[in-house]
């Protein structure tokens, strides 16, 4: 399971390329044993006035609520940074 995404946090301000890029990939085991469910997400963010933690926490929650069985999931990748060259 991939997913890409174009967010922007609670508290952002509107910006057509948003401040920052995101990369998150979580993992689960499945429910039968028989492997692991993975799940990337990737886009960019506005994060005014959050942490790099507060981004974190709100791409995992994101993620979750738009596939709930991802709840418990470990976290493989993290990764946001300025979304500037």
């Amino acid at each position: 399971m991939s997913q890409t995404a174009t967010a922007q946090s609670p508290a952002a301000a509107p910006q057509e390329h948003g401040t920052h890029f995101y990369l998150l990939t979580l993992q689960k085991p499945l429910p039968n044993g028989a492997g692991f469910m993975v799940a990337t997400s990737s886009g960019v963010c506005s994060p005014t006035g959050m942490s790099r933690y507060d981004i974190y926490t709100w791409l995992v929650g994101e993620m979750v609520r738009q596939t709930p069985q991802l709840a418990g999931a470990s976290t493989l990748q993290f990764d946001v940074q300025s979304n500037q060259i």
